[in-house]
């Protein structure tokens, strides 16, 4: 069974068009972190491997992942509402490596992903998931530490402009919160990808990757902190 953790404040559609892939469990607001990104599932949880980390403390998660049977390990890293104690779970695995601010990440999270022979990749942006978004081994990113990251050890990667990309309350969202992954090979887009300024480089590169891109809506894209997909 397939299982997505969204934002509550999805759209109707598109919730309706990702259910179509799996079960859509909505996260619920995270006191420990600052509003909006506390509903951002991409800080909320991680899946590395087939093992989820959530954060220690984050009652109303748990109750909804085992309400459905999911297990999910913990991450006893402190958060908080401040940068950058809000990063520990916003990280990603591609390929053999794992992206992420090891400075701040999750250490449960960090040594469980060593014990599977990932190699740890720091980069200097903190909200290394958010920036990313992932088209099987391959990154779309704005930031330039990941793109360096990637592309020095053979990732291919996609080096987009900065913007172009709406959010609540902040000056602009990022690609990875604007996007997930729902299938393989597929991957949505939280708005209407040739919206963005690099709507078509993206695409070209999705192409190159074997991985269609699903535009929802018609308007720009929404950074609602992607999504994270589970199969149990």
């Amino acid at each position: 069974m397939t299982y997505f953790l969204i934002n509550p404040n999805f759209p109707e559609f598109f919730i309706k068009k990702i259910s179509e892939y799996g079960f859509c469990i909505p996260v619920s607001a995270f006191e420990k972190l600052e509003s909006p990104v506390n509903k951002h599932p991409d800080m909320l949880a991680v899946k590395i491997g087939e093992k989820l980390f959530i954060h220690a403390g984050d009652i109303r998660l748990a109750s909804s992942l085992s309400k459905q049977q999911i297990k999910a390990a913990l991450s006893q890293t402190p958060v908080s509402a401040e940068y950058p104690n809000d990063i520990a779970l916003n990280l990603f695995t591609v390929k053999k490596y794992l992206f992420a601010n090891t400075e701040h990440a999750s250490r449960e999270v960090l040594a469980y992903a060593e014990l599977l022979g990932y190699e740890l990749v720091n980069v200097a942006q903190g909200y290394a998931k958010c920036s990313s978004m992932l088209l099987r081994d391959a990154i779309v990113t704005a930031d330039r530490s990941i793109y360096n990251a990637a592309m020095e050890r053979g990732i291919d990667a996609l080096l987009i402009s900065p913007g172009g990309i709406d959010i609540e309350r902040y000056d602009t969202g990022f690609i990875g919160g604007a996007s997930g992954t729902i299938a393989d090979g597929k991957v949505t887009v939280f708005g209407n990808i040739e919206k963005h300024p690099d709507g078509q480089k993206i695409l070209d590169f999705a192409k190159k990757h074997d991985t269609e891109i699903i535009s929802l809506g018609s308007g720009n894209l929404f950074d609602y902190g992607g999504l994270v997909l589970l199969n149990a």
